[in-house]
């Protein structure tokens, strides 16, 4: 009883954390990573980030591209949902010579145009 009581207990913990992450989780996590990025660059980033996956794009992203600028990398990065795909596409596009904007504009969220 008391080990179903505690395996009962230890998957309430987890699950209430992996909804409870929040843009401001991201600002510190992102600031981890890179701590010299401005905190303007990280809101850009985690703007209504309500998951991980837009900091694991930042860092998956600055693996597969070396020399990616952080401004670019926040742009691919900014409200991604599946952190693996976002950086997959991105890598796709040396097949096709596509430069880091184009690449960014394919594999990226799409930011709505102003009216």
């Amino acid at each position: 009883m008391f080990i179903r009581f505690l395996y009962i207990t230890i998957i309430a913990i987890y699950s209430g954390y992996a909804y409870t992450y929040d843009p401001y989780d991201c600002l510190n996590d992102i600031a981890k990573v890179d701590s010299e990025m401005t905190i303007g660059l990280g809101t850009r980033l985690c703007s209504g980030s309500w998951t991980q996956e837009p900091v694991k794009c930042y860092i998956g992203v600055s693996r597969v591209d070396k020399k990616i600028s952080r401004g670019i990398a926040i742009e691919l990065c900014a409200g991604s949902v599946n952190a693996d795909e976002t950086v997959k596409c991105y890598a796709k596009s040396g097949d096709r010579e596509l430069s880091r904007g184009l690449a960014t504009q394919l594999c990226g969220v799409k930011v709505p145009e102003d009216f």
